[in-house]
């Protein structure tokens, strides 16, 4: 066994060998909370800003979520769909859908889809540069939500519908909003080649209970275009990680089809993601990003329970690397400071 000190491997260094499987001084770390959590946590620590936060739960990754210089005045989003505050103030959502009523391949064609040229790279520049200088493992491209940028387009319904009723259109869909993030992605790569680290992808494809649509579904209308975007990604010598919620255990294969290296979230609560299956049955093939549960046991749980569901996790996931120990989800903003804490703190506690 190799043994490592911590102040000879970097945070970056920390997290590549986890992916590829190899020991190293610790499990890599990550953190994501919603922002009303993330202020509480710097007020009850005295820190300044979310990177201090960072540096105070030893993250080793982070990730830099891509904006665009919309040309629409009117609340719209780059794909036309209009946004409102949800309730909770929080989160937006989607208030309407311009492509519901499109029947045909030539009216997807002649809407307007936005242009990559639109991505604001000097605003990503500024935050890679400064997680570069903390030496973390960089995290950053267009999303490629190609799934839920179609059904907001069309409307959750419509699209359901559509799979079987006008395929030809939601693949049109599919291929517009394919190659727009692709070529998102090339001007990021091309621009920060040798700064950044992974691509990240998010389609979120499952409830708690089962996958929204079938596998084979997934497979044909998504496993291709997904290829592309982890092909685009690794010619520039990058990780890719899937991000999808809910209970995806059953799209795992196809996942790793597709040449993803990691998977985020393994979401504690969701069907069949039980971590001892999916560390049996998948361990060796792709690298696990989650499992500590904002769902039920940040939020609700007291800090003992807090510490022994941490442990539980971590002695399930950590032999032979390819995990990275993070919540299943962006903590929440009813999630007592202490628990947040009690996770990190956890974490030291018990060496992991």
């Amino acid at each position: 066994m190799t043994n490592f000190k911590s102040n000879t491997i970097t945070p970056r260094e920390r997290v590549l060998r986890s992916i590829e499987h190899k020991e190293t001084d610790r499990l890599p770390r990550d953190f994501d909370a919603e922002e009303p959590l993330i202020k509480a946590l710097c007020a009850h620590l005295n820190v300044s800003d979310v990177n201090t936060l960072r540096d105070y739960f030893k993250v080793d990754m982070q990730k830099i979520w891509v904006t665009y210089k919309c040309p629409y005045t009117d609340s719209r989003n780059i794909f036309g769909n209009l946004l409102e505050n949800s309730i909770n103030g929080v989160t937006r959502s989607v208030a309407n859908q311009p492509l519901a009523a499109a029947g045909t391949v030539d009216e997807v064609e002649a809407y307007r889809w936005p242009d990559p040229h639109w991505v604001d790279l000097a605003l990503i520049k500024q935050q890679v540069v400064e997680a570069r200088k903390q030496r973390r493992f960089v995290v950053c491209s267009s999303w490629g939500s190609i799934f839920g940028e179609t059904y907001r387009l069309m409307g959750i319904d419509n699209f359901m519908i559509a799979l079987y009723e006008k395929p030809e259109v939601v693949r049109a869909i599919i291929r517009k909003l394919t190659n727009f993030f692709i070529g998102v992605d090339q001007r990021i790569f091309t621009t920060y080649n040798g700064l950044i680290d992974m691509a990240l992808y998010g389609n979120d494809m499952g409830t708690q209970l089962s996958l929204l649509f079938s596998r084979d579904m997934f497979q044909e209308f998504f496993v291709s275009p997904l290829k592309e975007l982890v092909a685009n990604a690794k010619r520039f010598g990058l990780k890719v990680m899937m991000h999808s919620c809910g209970a995806v255990s059953e799209l795992i294969p196809d996942i790793i089809s597709c040449g993803f290296d990691a998977l985020d979230p393994v979401q504690y609560t969701a069907k069949g993601m039980n971590p001892i299956i999916l560390k049996t049955k998948y361990g060796s093939k792709i690298t696990f990003h989650g499992g500590i549960s904002a769902q039920m046991i940040l939020p609700l749980g007291t800090r003992d329970e807090v510490y022994a569901h941490v442990r539980e996790v971590c002695e399930i996931m950590k032999p032979g690397g390819g995990y990275i120990f993070t919540s299943d989800q962006a903590i929440t903003t009813d999630t007592p400071v202490e628990n947040v804490l009690a996770m990190y703190n956890a974490i030291d506690k018990f060496g992991y």
